[in-house]
């Protein structure tokens, strides 16, 4: 089978991590994937895509509508059994493509989108955001079938879309637990020496984009808060810029103990030299930081948002509300100072890992997915 997966990009961001995740497994299946993508973005996932060998096209229209021309004479070429679209300006090119040519589409919701949070925090404001909800409702019979990454996103965006039920199906991103590595002692002190940082200090670790959905201002906040208590604690933050670049900036100026790190190709590493995520986003579809911060045996404190309690499941961290800065810094400094019962947490994380959210296990929903797509266009067009 040979899907051509279109995205808006390949930064390194959540999406085309686990898009990359999961080629190998995918490939071992079967499933020969390519990859199309419609905007230009910094070239931080080549070696990894040239290591792979995953054939990478980028159109050089960047606007949903010639990209689709573009895009369409491309799947002319290569013939793909599926078209798989990730993220809104592929999502809409990719199915106005695959309509001109009859090429059954899987499109994932990676997001709960289109909601007050969104419309408030949304770089493209009220207006922009409630632009794309009526372009994404109304190409959204396009789709042969949807992939959502969790249970809440099924809900919430099939309610959104108007998608019956019967035409999603939840399959978890997964990630690769030998690229991950393990967290020993020995990579924790020998990250912290790469970092300057002493080996006894607490080490608080944001990984996001810095945009407004990520919160990460809020963590600084919870941060200078929590240094009143542990004056040695540092903050780390690693994520490319965003629409909350300006305000994590403005808050954290003038503190030596936080660290704008930017965009990191070793998040693995960081959450090994780390004592504690902060996860406080305002939405989200499942969060690939957080399956990554089980697998390492990383303590976390996240926001008490629907999809984040699917993610950890019985991993019962600390969780407070998005925007509460003030309880944010006490979940942390429980975390740190040993109040909550972080073994049995990192056990019970590192098992919830393994059984729903390694890369083999997305490979086997994701074929499913495809077959499930493949028999549902068959069945149209008889």
């Amino acid at each position: 089978m040979h899907v051509m997966h279109v995205i808006d990009s390949m930064h390194g961001g959540g999406a085309e991590t686990s898009l990359l995740e999961v080629a190998p497994v995918l490939a071992a299946r079967g499933v020969t994937m390519s990859i199309v993508t419609l905007l230009p973005d910094d070239g931080s996932l080549e070696d990894r895509l040239d290591a792979l060998g995953v054939r990478h096209t980028r159109l050089k229209r960047h606007d949903p509508l010639r990209s689709a021309r573009e895009l369409r004479a491309l799947i002319r070429i290569e013939r793909p059994e599926l078209l798989h679209t990730t993220l809104l300006f592929a999502t809409l090119a990719g199915r106005m493509a695959a309509w001109a040519t009859r090429t059954p589409v899987v499109t994932t919701l990676a997001n709960e989108d289109y909601g007050p949070e969104h419309r408030a925090h949304s770089r493209y404001g009220p207006c922009g955001v409630g632009a794309a909800h009526g372009a994404d409702l109304i190409t959204a019979p396009l789709t042969t079938r949807f992939h959502a990454i969790s249970r809440e996103v099924a809900e919430t965006m099939g309610r959104r879309l108007r998608i019956p039920g019967e035409r999603i199906q939840v399959v978890y991103r997964g990630r690769d637990p030998a690229r991950l590595g393990l967290p020993t002692p020995d990579r924790r002190l020998r990250i912290r020496a790469a970092l300057s940082i002493d080996p006894t200090a607490p080490v608080v670790l944001s990984v996001a984009r810095l945009d407004r959905q990520k919160n990460v201002d809020t963590t600084v906040e919870a941060f200078r808060m929590l240094l009143t208590r542990m004056p040695n604690a540092m903050l780390l933050i690693a994520g490319r810029p965003g629409n909350g670049s300006a305000l994590v900036e403005a808050k954290a100026r003038g503190c030596s103990n936080i660290r704008l790190l930017g965009h990191r190709s070793d998040v693995p590493d960081l959450m090994c030299a780390a004592d504690v995520l902060s996860f406080p986003s305002r939405w989200e579809g499942l969060g690939g930081t957080l399956v990554e911060a089980m697998a390492l045996r990383l303590a976390i404190v996240a926001s008490e948002i629907r999809p984040v309690v699917e993610a950890l499941g019985e991993v019962k961290w600390p969780l407070v509300q998005p925007d509460d800065a003030s309880a944010l810094a006490e979940a942390l400094a429980a975390v740190i100072e040993g109040h909550t019962p972080s073994d049995a947490l990192r056990d019970a994380g590192d098992r919830r890992f393994r059984v729903f959210f390694t890369a083999e296990a997305a490979s086997v929903g994701m074929v499913d997915l495809y077959q499930h797509a493949l028999f549902e266009a068959r069945r149209q067009g008889a």
